[in-house]
């Protein structure tokens, strides 16, 4: 794991965990805490500032964790995460300053979770799998809400800023819209001619939202419209994570060529 400062593009701190690849990474809104999740199974938690291990939570998956999500801030006394693994399961952890719990273990998936995405107020989450579905889960109780179904591997999902709409990308080119409410497919729209889509990521207003795959380009979209307003080339390999910065005035991303680019957002009303 690397941390950089973006204004002077240099390095700050690496942290090395020896014979093991991280393959999801979260940062408390406070800025306290880097949560990833390891090929080893488990959940690592480090502090940004010195790269010293927080804590650990053990065997939290089967073949490794795939992804993770915050339910809340690390300001409060207890917090919760939401984390998938390659074994199919959804699983919610307690954290506290003493110690670490799950909550509940929730399994329907029967492929690999490669996303999972909380709602505003911590009371559901919503996974993407390789196994061509995506269920929405009451987080509180441990019990699953609906589920969306597609001819495709999901790789990403997002919520709408107004938790109205969820927003699916994977194998299949395509970017779908579906509706909070029951689970049903509103609109789909060509993400890429050819090659398979990998993430998205959203403004804090819903009103654009970023793409990137296997075609090297990151796409920026008008939400409402469905009508992209701007292309990106730069990276030479798959574009695996994109993210809107916190003041929502650049748009960083990270390709499989090792390549970390960081690009500005039109300031044009749309």
């Amino acid at each position: 794991i690397r941390v950089w400062n973006t204004k002077l593009r240099q390095e700050m701190l690496r942290i090395r965990v020896p014979n093991n690849t991280c393959h999801a990474i979260e940062l408390t809104s406070s800025g306290g805490s880097i949560l990833s999740g390891w090929s080893d199974g488990k959940i690592r938690v480090f502090y940004p500032e010195t790269g010293k291990l927080k804590f650990i939570i053990p065997e939290a998956h089967d073949n490794g964790v795939t992804s993770l999500a915050l339910c809340n801030d690390d300001l409060n006394s207890a917090w919760r995460v939401v984390s998938g693994g390659n074994d199919g399961r959804v699983r919610v952890w307690k954290i506290l300053k003493s110690h670490q719990s799950m909550v509940h273990s929730m399994k329907e998936h029967r492929g690999a979770v490669n996303a999972v995405v909380c709602n505003n107020d911590g009371t559901q989450a919503v996974s993407a799998s390789a196994d061509g579905s995506c269920i929405v889960w009451d987080i509180i109780k441990g019990i699953r809400i609906h589920a969306l179904f597609e001819p495709t591997i999901f790789n990403d999902i997002l919520l709408h800023p107004d938790e109205s709409q969820y927003l699916t990308c994977g194998s299949h080119t395509k970017i779908s819209y579906w509706d909070a409410y029951d689970a049903s497919q509103i609109r789909v729209i060509e993400g890429s001619i050819n090659r398979e889509m990998t993430c998205l990521s959203i403004q804090n207003d819903g009103v654009l939202f970023a793409s990137g795959g296997a075609d090297k380009l990151l796409k920026l979209w008008n939400y409402d419209d469905g009508v992209s307003i701007g292309v990106g080339r730069g990276h030479s390999g798959t574009i695996h994570k994109v993210v809107f910065s916190p003041d929502q005035q650049k748009l960083i991303s990270v390709g499989s060529e090792g390549g970390i680019f960081i690009w500005k957002v039109p300031t044009a009303t749309f």
